[in-house]
């Protein structure tokens, strides 16, 4: 019986169409792309140590367990939107007046005068470290004399003799363990990002009879000093104090 020959394989057609495959593929198929909260980070500011005891009244601690429970100052609760109602009242309670009876931050009070003596105590301490060659105490002289020069605008906008200022302790801490959810994380800090929002945008209507998205979406497209003045007057109005502590297990 005669041999039979075996047909051979066209790889090179199956290479090919291979190849088709592959890029039809790779030109179809989307890629999730992974989301994250976006937030902007404050400006690093060198600050020299201080022992100084924060008291409780002016720490707004917003924890979360790995249950995905929260708690605000001994109230646990489990709906996130619920948040900003304490972060309302721990910036609102003592704005007009203060009262040490109850448990939220104080209120000072800036006047321009205060400003010009900071400012002018400042400039020599900054001119006494360039003379020393002394770098970083410079830099600190230098951008604190800033934030007074700047407090010192804002005063002059607002159109009164001084600005209330809330305690420069006062601060909104987030505590999360291990197990939190990123979603229960991210709702946190977007309550946060509201509650701020509300305040200011509250205070630039009644200011200068516009929203306070449109201001800041106006002051990043240009270089009006005056939007700018706006804005850092609305921020040292209601300040972005947020401290995020170490998650736990």
């Amino acid at each position: 019986m005669a041999k039979r020959d075996i047909p051979e394989i066209n790889a090179g057609s199956m290479a090919d169409i291979a190849f088709l495959l592959l890029l039809f593929f790779l030109v179809t198929t989307t890629m999730d792309k992974d989301q994250a909260y976006i937030r902007n980070i404050p400006k690093k500011i060198d600050v020299p140590p201080t022992d100084v005891k924060v008291q409780e009244r002016d720490i707004l601690a917003i924890k979360a367990n790995n249950q995905n429970q929260l708690m605000v100052r001994d109230n646990i609760f489990s709906d996130p939107n619920k948040i900003s109602e304490f972060i309302l009242k721990f910036y609102q309670t003592n704005e007009k007046n203060n009262d040490v009876a109850n448990n939220f931050p104080m209120y000072s009070s800036t006047t321009t005068s205060l400003c010009d003596q900071n400012m002018a105590l400042l400039e020599q301490q900054l001119e006494e470290a360039e003379q020393k060659g002394a770098t970083d105490q410079a830099k600190f002289f230098q951008n604190s004399f800033d934030e007074w020069n700047k407090k010192k605008r804002a005063i002059q906008l607002y159109g009164k003799s001084e600005i209330r200022e809330l305690s420069v302790q006062a601060h909104i801490r987030v505590e999360v363990q291990q197990g939190t959810a990123y979603s229960i994380f991210a709702q946190i800090h977007n309550e946060i990002e509201e509650a701020l929002f509300e305040l200011r945008d509250k205070e630039c209507t009644r200011l200068f009879n516009e929203q306070y998205s449109i201001l800041k979406r106006r002051a990043a497209q240009d270089s009006d000093p005056l939007d700018k003045d706006k804005l850092a007057l609305l921020e040292i109005l209601y300040p972005a104090r947020i401290i995020e502590v170490t998650p736990k297990n």
